[in-house]
Formats: C-alpha cells, sequence, structure tokens
C-alpha cells in the first residue's frame, strides 16, 4: 500500500498552497507518513482518499516548541490562541488522533504535559482531557505517565471543577468556551452568551472521573479511585436528571446559574435540541431506554443534512439566525460536533441494546463526513479540504467565504485562516469505529462495522504498544491470499 499512499501524497502536495509550514513540511510528508500512520486500503475511495487526506493535515500541525511538542489547531497565528499558538479545545480530538500513530506517544505525551502544567490557557475551553489521558494509556498499554502525572491531572480536574460547580452538583460552561459560540441555546439575541448546564462540559467532568479513578486504580491509591468513582457516577445520573427532557439531553442557560429552569420550562426561543444532546452517549453515560433520540440523526428536517449534521435542529426558529460572526453553532455544519456525534454512534451500536441505529446508518454519516472534505472550485474541479464550517444548505465553507470576503484580516488571523483546520477527528472514527479496532492490555481485537456489500479492506504498519499489526479482511479469500474472513497478522 506504500504506491497508494505515495500517490495520494504526490496528489494533496500538487494541489496545495503551502502558506504555513511547522516541522513537517510538504516535501518531507511522505517520509512521514510512511513511517507513521497505518496504511488502509477499502472499496469505499472517498473514504480511503479522506482517510489519507486527513493524515497529510495532521501533520502539519505537529509543532516543537521549547516546551516539547504540541499539536495546534490554526496554522497561522490567531489572536485567541495561548503560548505556541495552542489552544485547548479540541486536544480530545488531537489526542483520539495522534494515539494511532508509531510515534504518536512522542508528541502526545508532551503536548498533555504541557496541558497539565498550565503553560498555556488550560482552563479556557472545556476539554476531556483526563479521560484522553486514559485512551492514550489504554492504546500504548502502558500507564506509567498517566500514574506519574495523577496529581497533575486531579489539579486539573479540580480547578475546573472549583471554577465551574453549581449548587446542583453539575458544571456551568457558556457556549463559547465550549468552542461552540452562536448556539441557539447559549447565546440570547446576536452574541450575549449566558452561563448554562449543558451536555458538554458535565459528560467530559464526568468521564474525566471515570479517568482519573481508573489511573488512580493502576497506580494502587484506592481512595482516590474510589472517590473518583463516585463523583462519576454522581455526575453521570445529575446529566440525565437534569437535562434529559424526555426526549432529549438538552442545555439550559440562564442569568442565575444557581436557580435554573427545569429542562422543561426552557423558554421556547432557547428550547432547541442541538448535536451536543448525543455527547453522553460519546462517554457512555445515558442510561438504556433514551436510544429513540437517535431517530432525529436520519430525520432531514432536523439533524441530516446533504453537506452534514446540522448543529441544531432544523425546525427551530432560529436555525441560522442572523449573526455577522464567521463562525456559528446555529445549525451551521462544524466537523467537531460530527466528530462527536459520530463517536456517539460508534458507542451506541457497541453498548446498547437498540434498533434506531444500524451499522449501515452509521457508515452512511461517515461517508457524509468523508465527503464534506472538499472545496469546489468555479471550474468545478474539488481539491481535499479541511475548514472551520460549512453551510448547511450549500456547497460552501461558510467561514472562508466570509473571511474572503472580509480580505483576510491580519486580526481574524490573516489569509486562509482555516485552511487545514485541526478541529477534529476522522481517522480515529475509521480505525476504531468503522474497523472496529480495540486495544485492551495489548492485546488487539478487530469488530468492524462495515457494509455487508465490501470484499475487502487491509490495515498495514499499525504500531500497537510497540509491535507491529497487519490486519486484512478478505470476503473470499482471493484479494490477499491469508484466507477467507479476517486475519490480524503481527
Amino acid at each position: 500500500m506504500k504506491e497508494k499512499l505515495r500517490a495520494y501524497v504526490e496528489k494533496f502536495n500538487n494541489e496545495d498552497v503551502e502558506y504555513y509550514r511547522q516541522d513537517i513540511d510538504n516535501e518531507h510528508s511522505l517520509e512521514w507518513m510512511a513511517e507513521n500512520i497505518p496504511l488502509f486500503e477499502c472499496p469505499q475511495k472517498t473514504l480511503e482518499e479522506i482517510y489519507y487526506f486527513r493524515w497529510w493535515v495532521y501533520r502539519k500541525h505537529i509543532k516543537s516548541t521549547d516546551d516539547g511538542y504540541i499539536i495546534t489547531e490554526f496554522l497561522p497565528p490567531v489572536s485567541w490562541a495561548g503560548k505556541h499558538n495552542s489552544i485547548i479545545a479540541a486536544a480530545g480530538h488531537h489526542v483520539s488522533e495522534g494515539k494511532w500513530l508509531k510515534n504518536g506517544h512522542k508528541y502526545l505525551k508532551d503536548y498533555i504535559k504541557f496541558w497539565l502544567e498550565e503553560k498555556s490557557k488550560t482552563y479556557l475551553y472545556s476539554s476531556w482531557l483526563c479521560c484522553s489521558i486514559y485512551e492514550l494509556s489504554k492504546q500504548l498499554n502502558d500507564f506509567s505517565f498517566a500514574i506519574e502525572n495523577l496529581p497533575l491531572i486531579i489539579n486539573y480536574y479540580e480547578t475546573m471543577a472549583k471554577e465551574h460547580e453549581t449548587n446542583c452538583g453539575l458544571f456551568w460552561s457558556i457556549d463559547g468556551n465550549d468552542a461552540m459560540e452562536c448556539s441557539i441555546s447559549g447565546t440570547k439575541g446576536q452574541w450575549h452568551a449566558q452561563k448554562g448546564i449543558r451536555p458538554t462540559l458535565n459528560s467530559y467532568m464526568a468521564a474525566n472521573a471515570f479517568a482519573i479513578s481508573k489511573i488512580a486504580e493502576k497506580a494502587g491509591k484506592h481512595q482516590i479511585a474510589k472517590e473518583y468513582a463516585e463523583k462519576y457516577e454522581v455526575i453521570k445520573s445529575k446529566i440525565t436528571e437534569f437535562l434529559w427532557d424526555g426526549e432529549f439531553y438538552k442545555a439550559i442557560h440562564g442569568e442565575d446559574i444557581d436557580n435554573l429552569p427545569s429542562v422543561n420550562e426552557i423558554a421556547p426561543d432557547r428550547d432547541a435540541k442541538e448535536l451536543i444532546g448525543y455527547i453522553p452517549w460519546s462517554f457512555c453515560l445515558a442510561p438504556n431506554g433514551f436510544e429513540k433520540a437517535f431517530s432525529e440523526l436520519k430525520n432531514p428536517e432536523c439533524f441530516k443534512g446533504k453537506y452534514g449534521l446540522f448543529t441544531a435542529d432544523k425546525r427551530h426558529p432560529r436555525f441560522m439566525y442572523q449573526n455577522g460572526h464567521e463562525c456559528l453553532w446555529n445549525g451551521y455544519v462544524w466537523p467537531f460536533a460530527t466528530t462527536q456525534t459520530l463517536d456517539a454512534v460508534n458507542r451506541l451500536l457497541e453498548c446498547y441494546e437498540q434498533d434506531f441505529i444500524t451499522k449501515d446508518d452509521f457508515y452512511e454519516m461517515l461517508i457524509t463526513y468523508a465527503g464534506s472534505h472538499y472545496r469546489t472550485l468555479p471550474d468545478g474541479k474539488k481539491l481535499c479540504w479541511i475548514d472551520e464550517v460549512r453551510h448547511p444548505l450549500k456547497d460552501e465553507w461558510s467561514s472562508r467565504a466570509i473571511l474572503k470576503v472580509g480580505g483576510w484580516t491580519k486580526e481574524k488571523g490573516g489569509i486562509e485562516r482555516g485552511k487545514d483546520y485541526n478541529h477534529s477527528a476522522f481517522c480515529n472514527i475509521v480505525l476504531g469505529g468503522l474497523l472496529g479496532i480495540k486495544i485492551e492490555d495489548g492485546k488487539i481485537a478487530v469488530n468492524p462495522k462495515i457494509p455487508d456489500s465490501w470484499d475487502y479492506f487491509a490495515v498495514e504498519n499499525l504500531w500497537i504498544a510497540g509491535k507491529s499489526y497487519n490486519i486484512y479482511y478478505d470476503k473470499y479469500g482471493t484479494r490477499y491470499g491469508k484466507g477467507k474472513g479476517i486475519r490480524v497478522i503481527h
């Protein structure tokens, strides 16, 4: 598959304008990818192409600094970033992708330590950072880094809790600090955001508490493990108690954060189904029996769009309400939210008994997501592309269109600010979701959710806990010559 990789990289390089360079430029991208990424082939060529494109983009964001490696979100400097142009909002996505790289641990341990040591704006945005550390440790089958940094991990959790806890035991956030500015539920009027109890930060805090309990167990800190397991159970229960309205998980916002209305008393102009309502499933927090909510993902009048999943219910009167800002979460299509939702669907299929979503539904959503990774030029040619936010009703990266009309101003980040935007995940959904590759205690299992029409797929150069694996699926045993079905070769 190395020739396949070469062909894709040559295409991406030839079509690229390399405005901003960090550690690994286009000239060295093939060498780096051949060494680091799991190689992949399948019958669905859009999925295959975007898989390689997303790795090609990811390596652009690896940046060495005097604080070690970090992973950036934007390539050009932006004024709201912290030290080294760092932003923690998508760190969970960065780790979920990077953990599949052969040398990912080298980058990610520095990056995680950077945040834990508070070398930048660690608490500006909500994050599932502790959960990411736990997932990375499982992938590496090595908890030594997590155990060594357990005091800092606990400090991260407790600092967030101290700042954000309310009298009901849940945590407040503002939509913009969840990286979701101008949402229907969170923004009153044109820009003013109110504090809210949202499925976002609360799910992250539950997942972070669970992760700390598991890391503490590995460290032999049984009292700490018990304490954080209890915190996890309390938050998990309260998310449903306060945010489930009988049909959907919703956000409650108001001026008095300690005396908010019931989820069933939200004002109509703020009462919206939003993709953030699926986040509790991303971390298996929702109890059994709520799965009907996923039907709305297949409803074109709610979340299902030609260019991706709407971030808010299309039926709501404030869907795409007027606002001059270039980044809107009031229905526009965001890869960040699409990633979280596909993670939720994957967990639904793995952890819940239900008949509302099938593996074919998951596949269709993933292919739509893959198909959104293009920019159509005036002559009709399509370039592989990832940017900030897509228009929900037409083929346009809307933030790009607004910034271009505005003249690519320096205060907004300069020319092509959002090009190669690293604010989401894709390869993790393919490898861990669609192909069902799981690692536990250093052992690999493969339970794919591929469509029945696929006759084959292969993954080579997959490095897990210092060992290389190749995985082959051959329906008829004629493509790879290794027999029928799935073969894992070490």
